[in-house]
């Protein structure tokens, strides 16, 4: 597996803007709740408009029942992945507030599925007539979805998708729908076989993984001869949108002819500089995962990412001279989709 692919460009630091943000919170927080309380919703949007866009344009905001407090503002990246680790930023940021919770990311909402109403281009639109023909797609761990509502005649297409991701996000959530669902359509026509897009919850969870740990073992046959691999399974860029940077530590070994480990035991060694290079990063968290390691091929490559805004990689580089059975690199590259471990993450 190659350690670098094509580059995708940072974004940038959104933490200064978000600074402001809290900032200018402080100082404006009783208007907006005061609004709220009122029912001016869209005062309340109004207010917040400029220091939301000032973080980033893109960014969408809103007003929300809360689960434990007065009422919700959610700010989110609206299924963009960049844009979700700096909605997390933001919220991470949030001071405590009696009244109100923070939320970076649209909540599943099964209440306004089965009986919100969204008027849309002058039309109302309710939620509980949005079905969908479903594809599940095991290997892939996505489902595709054509989308219909009766009202679907009266739109455009690009209204359409905007309710369709309505209904998606209230499915399944804002995250749900970024992991698990793959090609989106709309039609004007009832699809064959469609479900109730409230049961697609149902569909999604008979493909989360099945029970039996954090972590998994995998074997596997590489170029080089067999592979074996340690996967923590319950990783991935949506627990932790955060860590956009990958690192990679190569360690090579003595090796057998098959490429495995002549010796058998360097398992726990590898195990110890790992949890070492965990620490030089602050610890497993929202600013560094470690997401396993595959041994094959006369070495064993440890991958983890960490927040490159927040984490220096190169404080693992000296830690590397305690590795005493060969050669020890480390590799780093920008990659905010996880695409580097894609081929055995899934």
């Amino acid at each position: 597996m190659g350690l670098f692919r094509r580059r995708v460009n940072r974004v940038a630091d959104p933490r200064p803007a978000i600074t402001q943000f809290w900032s200018w919170w402080a100082g404006h927080r009783g208007d907006v709740v005061k609004a709220v309380d009122e029912h001016r919703i869209d005062d309340a949007l109004r207010m917040l408009q400029e220091p939301v866009t000032t973080i980033d344009a893109r960014l969408n905001w809103e007003i929300t029942g809360g689960r434990d407090k007065k009422f919700g503002l959610v700010v989110s990246g609206a299924g963009e992945l960049d844009l979700r680790s700096v909605a997390e930023r933001w919220v991470l940021a949030a001071p405590d507030d009696p009244e109100v919770e923070f939320i970076s990311s649209r909540r599943r909402d099964p209440e306004f599925l089965a009986s919100g109403v969204q008027k849309v281009d002058d039309y109302d639109f309710a939620m509980s007539e949005l079905v969908a023909g479903v594809r599940a797609d095991a290997s892939a761990g996505k489902v595709h979805v054509v989308v219909h509502h009766p009202l679907f005649t009266l739109i455009d297409h690009d209204h359409r998708l905007h309710v369709a991701f309505l209904g998606l996000d209230a499915a399944l959530g804002e995250e749900g729908v970024q992991r698990w669902i793959g090609s989106i359509e709309v039609s004007v026509d009832l699809p064959i076989d469609a479900i109730q897009l409230g049961s697609l919850y149902d569909v999604v969870e008979q493909l989360r993984a099945p029970g039996g740990g954090e972590w998994a073992a995998m074997e596997g046959r590489g170029p080089r001869g067999p592979v074996f691999a340690i996967v923590r399974r319950a990783a991935s860029r949506y627990t932790h949108p955060l860590v956009d940077t990958h690192v990679a530590v190569v360690l090579g070994y003595d090796a057998e002819g098959n490429g495995m480990p002549a010796d058998t035991s360097i398992s726990a060694e590898v195990e110890e500089l790992e949890s070492t290079i965990m620490a030089a990063f602050g610890g497993d968290g929202p600013h560094a995962v470690h997401v396993g390691h595959i041994t094959g091929g006369g070495h064993v490559v440890a991958h983890f990412y960490v927040d490159g805004l927040e984490v220096q990689p190169e404080v693992a580089r000296p830690l590397l001279d305690t590795w005493s059975r060969g050669k020890a690199t480390l590799a780093t590259a920008h990659d905010p989709g996880w695409e580097h471990v894609a081929a055995f993450m899934g």
